[in-house]
Order: C-alpha cells, then structure tokens, then sequence
C-alpha cells in the first residue's frame, strides 16, 4: 500500500488517471469530480457540475481536458489547467456509460445506456452523428487500429465493430468548385450503405466522419459487457461481463494484416496454378476474425468488478483484476507462446470482511476482539490489530467468547448457535436454537451459562458442560 486518498463523504463511482500519471481524477456518487496530485496525495481541483453520479471519466491525450459523463445523463468537457467547465453537451436520453476523446480531431465520442453511440464535434460543441446500430444498453467502447476502428459492447454477447473514415472538410470559400465536389462526392456514392447501418445525421451537410459497421465478434460470456478498453499500445483488447471471466483479443496492426494478406495471395496464386484459373486475387482478404483474434480468457477466483492491461516490448501481458470481493489479482500472460496460459502472478487482500460486520465481542483478558459478518467470524489482536484467525460461518447476528476464551459461539440468522475452537479454528457444534433469527445472546452472572433471545419470540437459557475429548479439550 503507498497511498490512500482521503476523499469526501461520498461513494467513489469512477476513476481515471492523468496521462503523465501524476494525477488522477476521481468521481463520487453525489456527481462532484475531484482531480488529486498523486505525488502529495492532496486534492488540487474539485469540479462540481453533475446532478447525479458520475458514470465516465477520460483525459484528453494531453492531459489538458477531462470529460466527464453521468448518470443525469450529461456530459461536461472540462479545463484541468484553468480549473473551470468549458461546456456542457446534452443529448442522450439515460446515464452517460463511456466518454472516449479522439487523438488526432477535436472529437468526443459518447455511450449510454438510451442504446446511442453519440460523435460530437468540440469546435462547434454539438453532436452531428448518432449511430443506433445497438437493440440494447451500450456498456463499453473502445478505439482501435489508431482510431480507425470503434469497437462497442452491449448487453448482447456481441462486441460491435465499425470503421471510421475521416471526411476532409472544406471550409475554405475561395477554393475552386472542383475541389468542393470532390470532397462531398464519396458521400453521395455511400449513401445506399449507409442506411442500412440505421444511421441518423442530424446535420448531413457538417459531415466530419462516416461510421459504418463492418461486422461483429462473439464474446463467450452471455451477459452484458461491463469494462471494455484496450491497453496504450492499442495492440490487446479486453472485455469481462458480470461473471469471473476475462477475455483478452489481440488486434493486428496495418502491416501484420499486409502480410497475413500477402500469404493468402500466394495460397490462392497456388491454388489457381493447380487448378489452372486466371484470375485468384479477387476474394482474397482477411476477415475480422484474422485481424482481432482471441487470445486467452482468464478466470479470476470471484466476479470481475474492474481490471487493467499493460503490455511489455518483450510480449508480456500483465493484468491486474479488481474482484468483487475487494481483492485485487494479477496475471502475467506470455503472448509469444504458442497457446497463451495465463499465470497467477500475485494477488492482494485485505484482512477486513467482505460485507457489513453485525456483531462484535471481547474476550474476557481482553485481548482478543471477535467481529462475525455474513460470510466469517474473524478473531483480531486488540493491540496489534491484526487478524489472527478467520473461520466460515453463516450470516452472524450475535456472538460471545466462552468463559477460558478457548471458544466463541455464534448466533446466526438461520436460528443456529455455532461452537467454533479458537486453537483449530474448527467448527465444533452446530445446533437448531430458535424458528427464526437468533437476535441477541448474554453470558449469565455465574459464566456457567448464558441466554439467547430470538425472533420466533423466545428466550432460552443454556448452560456449558465440560466433555472430555479426545485432545482433553474443553467442549460444550
């Protein structure tokens, strides 16, 4: 651990780091941003503009703009170095799922959960494209092929891809007609195309770009996409859906698809010399298959809440994977391999539980602290505090040390008390006390028993009774 950022009373719903990795900006549920300098660890700027919680954040390449998207479904492009908002840009209809700036044009490319891919132009601040290719929510977007390609995740176990073409714009009045023509004559000729991608253009004369779909690859999961990116280089493509699975895709660069290209030229000039043809050359190309291939998936031990990629020169991938379970896994994944295995490469845990603690106990030294949660009952030492000792058990409402501190009984919420042995960490008993929950449970005056109350309206009193055991431990 090096730092923790102590932020506002609000939850955390979105983070993206600053390009030169200094900074990094937070998001909160109740839609303020707060941008923190990771060197000091303090909050230098705190943007505050959104009604609800922010869903999106991304820096613009230079670190200069960061946009951000919500769940009141607007997005808001701000100035990091003057610290202010520069505009505001409406138009989805349900919460703001990605935000993507483009490298090479002032562009901003918007998902949301209203099933639209929105492009929108920063010079003029307003959106001249809507693709609405997708029958559901659009959870993930990605831009691959140095910004040629957009490839968007829904909740469908498709992953969508298009091509984008960059339309040259004339602006300039003086230019001779000629030059004018030709640069709106491709539009005129693609038309018929384009309206079977279902494609509406708000303003057909302001066109900067043509977006259409060139086909789509299959996720294995069933789901819905929850974190679609790519890591810097472009070259790796990852996406996971709610489950524990994350699947990783290779995308081919320009010149790897030349070669690939070149190869099947000549299988097909082979063919042909066999089967004595003219002309082989014309259905040679490489399918979308071939350019964006499947890699490996990984199964991370719980369900995949949020993950990361960097990809080494020497063809080493390395993911990290934050679980649902609060625990952060990474994997090593070597690309050069003839059949990529990723590899476990360390995994981080915090000693804390898993969900709401419901009850606390000391032992009577004073010592030890109990804490027992829905999943485990954890034994801490008070002066350290540390974990010494976890053990499974079923949802705890109440609990208490045995007199000698050897055992600690729990109630449950099935109506249990369980016996656990503090040495072996072992459940030693199980037993039906109460119809319902059992809600609280008291040590009487002599510790030779102790009493229970539970929601089947009872109060039951118990005592201990000392069994020899095999070990000459104590038992109840």
């Amino acid at each position: 651990q090096v730092l923790i950022l102590k932020g506002l009373k609000q939850e955390v719903s979105c983070l993206c780091p600053s390009p030169d990795g200094l900074h990094l900006a937070v998001g909160y549920e109740d839609g303020s941003i707060r941008v923190f300098n990771l060197l000091s660890g303090e909050a230098d700027i705190t943007f505050s503009g959104h009604k609800a919680a922010v869903t999106a954040l991304q820096y613009d390449h230079l670190g200069g703009r960061l946009v951000s998207g919500s769940k009141d479904t607007d997005v808001i492009v701000w100035d990091v170095i003057n610290e202010s908002g520069l505009y505001r840009l409406r138009g989805h209809k349900d919460a703001v799922t990605r935000v993507l700036f483009l490298k090479e044009k002032n562009l901003l490319v918007t998902s949301g959960k209203d099933t639209l891919v929105k492009w929108w132009d920063l010079d003029t601040q307003h959106c001249f494209k809507t693709l609405v290719g997708h029958r559901t929510e659009v959870w993930g977007m990605a831009l691959i092929s140095e910004e040629k390609r957009l490839i968007t995740g829904s909740a469908d176990s498709e992953l969508r891809v298009w091509d984008i073409t960059y339309i040259q714009e004339v602006k300039d009045p003086d230019e001779p007609e000629s030059k004018k023509s030709k640069g709106s004559s491709p539009e005129a000729e693609e038309n018929t195309e384009e309206d079977e991608t279902l494609e509406l253009d708000e303003c057909p004369e302001e066109r900067l770009i043509k977006c259409s779909k060139v086909g789509s690859i299959m996720r294995e999961g069933r789901d819905r996409v929850v974190t679609l990116a790519t890591d810097r280089t472009g070259k790796i493509l990852a996406c996971h859906g709610t489950g524990a699975v994350l699947e990783v895709f290779s995308v081919l660069s320009e010149e790897e698809i030349q070669k690939k290209l070149e190869k099947k030229i000549k299988k097909a000039k082979k063919k042909a010399k066999q089967n004595s043809e003219e002309e082989p050359e014309k259905s040679v190309e490489v399918s979308l298959q071939e350019e964006i291939q499947r890699v490996a998936n990984i199964r991370a031990s719980s369900k995949i809440k949020s993950f990361d990629l960097i990809l080494s020169p020497k063809g080493e991938l390395k993911i990290v994977l934050l679980l649902q379970n609060n625990i952060i896994e990474s994997y090593n994944l070597n690309l050069t391999a003839q059949a990529p295995q990723a590899v476990r490469a360390s995994r981080i845990t915090i000693g804390g539980h898993r969900s709401d603690v419901r009850t606390l106990a000391f032992s009577s030294d004073n010592i030890a602290i109990l804490s027992a949660a829905a999943e485990s009952v954890k034994i801490w030492n008070r002066s350290t505090l540390q974990c010494i000792r976890t053990m499974d058990c079923e949802y705890a409402l109440c609990s208490l040390f045995v007199p000698g501190d050897r055992q600690v009984i729990v109630g449950t919420k099935t109506g249990k008390l369980q016996l656990y042995d503090l040495a072996s960490g072992s459940l030693m008993e199980a037993l039906d006390a109460h119809d319902g929950a059992v809600w609280s449970i008291a040590l009487s005056p002599d510790q030779r028993g102790f009493v229970t109350g539970g929601a089947d309206k009872c109060v039951k009193f118990w005592e201990f009774e000392l069994v020899k055991d095999e070990s000459s431990a104590q038992k109840r």
